[in-house]
């Protein structure tokens, strides 16, 4: 600030005008950046001091920018996590819907292929009533064991025999009491994976479910079983307006071909029997192999009993149950309530006659071999890791290929212990006869993870090494 005073002292002898001391004070509050014409005048006077302030202006710069740099670096993460947080969120979403959609197609495909069956049963039907005459002079005496009725009228009229059913006798089960029986479970079920984030036990579930619905419809349509509960209670079921339907809204397949029968089905499965609605809103007849209450109510309590098993022994979970004992009590006790459940929904199935012992046998051998199937657990375990971290690793860091070298002159591999994840899980339950002593989780290794741990190149040392000591013997 000499310097400054000094300039402005006009008089020479060191007093400064008002004018001037107010200048000179200006000067002092003014920010210290020099500009390029102040640089050129004090290059003049003093190179050395030019030099000095050149590089003050240089390093303020470089502050400036640099700060300008970590703020557009700090904006560039912040960009980046939000964008990486909608395409998680959107990857979530999509993994938890697309198991939802094939479970709502196999569902449309399954009721498209029953209703396809109920039509030719109504078909079959009609014509037997119209052809066989009954011989008013025979007595069934003693006939009890025998399930079949004889009139038009009687249960399980035009029906299979079917001894348990004779054995245990009809008795008339609301369906709308079957039907909260049959999805207690499923309803339990979605809440408690829902709150859990299990997303491998909804693929798995899902999967398995539009397996089997599929597989109902298809059995459905390839072979016409007569209803269990018969003709006459079929009509009542079916009532008046799919009755019209199928008798004469449906094409004749011989004159106008099967395709035209089926896509007339398949319209009304979408829009109604008239047209004028979304969904057919109609029951099924003939509809036999398999039980669909029964796979319904199985594979939903196996769901449970299994998320049940894992969630409660799972760091974090909110179901987790601490103490094995108390762990074991807690399970046991709703395994028992399981089966009592679906106890209570078979005797209601036969005893109602809405399907045959062999429909309700079958569907629960069914569910079992589709939900222990190794490709859908494989598929479920796929799907909840696509999109993801890698599952396996290659050992190729030199520390580690040393040790991965040792183990194998030991005989040992060397396994990442970030890459024991499983191909998928399979879970046999306790009660899946005859291999309920073989109850619990197995896990399925694919040969890529043989292969980036080693094994195969374990494998062909020890063959060298074999044929080597071959060689010299």
């Amino acid at each position: 600030m000499a310097s400054a005073f000094q300039a402005l002292d006009t008089n020479g002898d060191g007093s400064l005008s008002r004018q001037e001391w107010a200048a000179a004070q200006l000067a002092r509050a003014a920010p210290q950046n020099p500009t390029q014409q102040q640089l050129m005048s004090a290059s003049k006077k003093d190179p050395e001091r030019a030099k000095l302030i050149a590089r003050s202006k240089d390093s303020d710069d470089d502050s400036e920018s640099s700060i300008d740099s970590q703020n557009g670096s700090a904006d560039s993460r912040c960009g980046h996590a939000y964008s990486k947080a909608k395409r998680c969120l959107g990857h979530w979403i999509v993994k938890w819907i697309m198991p939802m959609f094939l479970f709502a197609g196999s569902t449309l495909i399954s009721m498209w292929l029953l209703h396809v069956g109920t039509f030719y049963y109504v078909k079959i039907m009609d014509r037997m009533e119209a052809v066989y005459i009954l011989n008013p002079n025979y007595k069934d005496e003693d006939a009890s064991y025998l399930s079949p009725g004889l009139s038009p009228t009687d249960v399980s009229y035009g029906s299979l025999q079917d001894p348990i059913e004779a054995q245990l006798g009809w008795k008339k089960v609301n369906l709308k009491t079957l039907d909260l029986v049959a999805a207690f479970f499923p309803c339990v079920w979605g809440i408690l994976v829902l709150l859990t984030g299990n997303l491998q036990n909804w693929t798995k579930i899902l999967m398995c479910n539009a397996a089997l619905a599929i597989g109902k419809g298809a059995f459905a349509a390839m072979t016409t079983v007569p209803d269990s509960i018969g003709w006459a209670h079929c009509k009542e079921r079916l009532g008046p307006v799919a009755l019209e339907f199928f008798r004469n809204e449906v094409p004749d397949p011989t004159k106008h071909g099967v395709w035209s029968t089926w896509m007339t089905i398949l319209g009304a499965e979408l829009f109604g029997p008239g047209f004028n609605r979304i969904g057919s809103g109609m029951r099924f007849c003939g509809d036999m192999v398999y039980s669909g209450h029964t796979y319904f109510t199985v594979l939903y309590i196996l769901a449970f009993c299994e998320l049940l098993r894992m969630e409660t022994k799972r760091d974090g979970s909110l179901l987790r149950i601490s103490g094995d004992t108390k762990r074991k009590v807690v399970l046991g006790s709703l395994y028992m309530l399981c089966i009592l459940e679906q106890c209570l929904e078979i005797t209601l199935v036969i005893q109602n006659r809405f399907h045959y012992t062999l429909d309700v046998v079958m569907a629960v051998v069914m569910t079992l071999l589709w939900y222990t199937s190794a490709p859908i657990c494989i598929a479920a375990k796929w799907w909840t890791a696509f999109g993801t971290k890698h599952w396996h690793h290659r050992v190729t860091k030199p520390e580690h290929l040393e040790l991965s070298k040792a183990a194998r002159d030991e005989g040992f591999i060397l396994v990442p212990r970030d890459s024991l994840i499983s191909e998928g899980d399979v879970w046999v339950p306790a009660f899946c006869i005859p291999f309920c002593c073989l109850n619990g989780r197995h896990h399925l290794i694919s040969d890529k993870a043989f292969d980036d741990w080693g094994v195969r190149d374990q494998e062909k040392e020890d063959s060298d090494d074999e044929d080597y000591e071959r060689g010299q013997g």
